[in-house]
């Protein structure tokens, strides 16, 4: 008989003990929700913060673009007369930065500038809103008219970042590729490099996007982009 009242303490402590466990299971499962949530804030945060950068950068060509068109004017407003009797010969043509045979890559700056800087603009404005789809056929005909205009390689990048802001990783690093390749002395050259790593790693391929980061910091240590590589190869990312 005296049997009984230890069965029942042992019984009550099992049933606690199961209940202690589906408590702690619960508060483990409501944890990991949290987890999740906020990983996909950070995660929404890193997209905004990327977005905001490309905006910048773009603005910050608008400005650049305007500055040169003010200065161009400014200069051509305000002609230096030649000292008297002086004979003026006109200059020779301006020689082109690098002058591609038809099999060879890279750009010159002899471009008309009257239609290409109006369809680049719109591809920029088609960016900013967030249209990518129509900004990678603007910019795509910009290539296609304009193959050897000095904006030709930001062109090909932003085609790069409009798919990688639509985390078509491959697509992006198709283009990125291709800058680096096409134009390796230009300015979107450390841009593209990094982002071509940072594409392969959202694909899982750390291996070879540390390859383009370490490519990045050989070729280009001191360019902001470089900055960004040495962070994302200590996995600061």
């Amino acid at each position: 008989m005296k049997l009984k009242p230890v069965l029942f303490v042992l019984t009550a402590l099992a049933l606690s003990g199961c209940a202690g466990l589906k408590e702690q299971q619960l508060a483990i499962d409501q944890l990991s929700i949290k987890v999740n949530e906020l990983k996909a804030s950070v995660d929404a945060s890193n997209g905004r913060i990327d977005d905001l950068g490309n905006r910048l950068t773009l603005l910050q060509e608008k400005v650049d673009a305007s500055r040169a068109e003010i200065e161009k004017l400014s200069a051509a407003s305000v002609p230096a007369a030649p000292p008297e009797g002086l004979k003026v010969v006109p200059l020779a043509e301006e020689p082109l930065r690098y002058n591609p045979g038809p099999d060879q890559k890279g750009h010159t700056t002899r471009e008309s500038m009257k239609d290409a800087e109006p369809m680049y603009n719109r591809g920029q404005d088609l960016f900013m809103a967030g249209r990518y789809e129509e900004a990678r056929q603007v910019f795509t005909s910009f290539i296609k008219a304009y193959p050897r205009h000095s904006l030709s390689d930001n062109a090909l990048y932003w085609i790069g970042e409009a798919y990688y802001t639509e985390k078509d990783f491959e697509k992006a690093l198709e283009k990125f590729a291709e800058v680096s390749d096409k134009y390796p002395e230009e300015n979107k050259t450390p841009d593209a490099l990094l982002k071509a790593g940072l594409s392969l790693k959202e694909m899982g391929r750390s291996e070879q996007a540390n390859a383009y980061f370490e490519r990045l910091l050989s070729k280009y240590p001191s360019s902001n982009a470089a900055a960004m590589a040495r962070k994302a190869l200590k996995g600061e990312r």
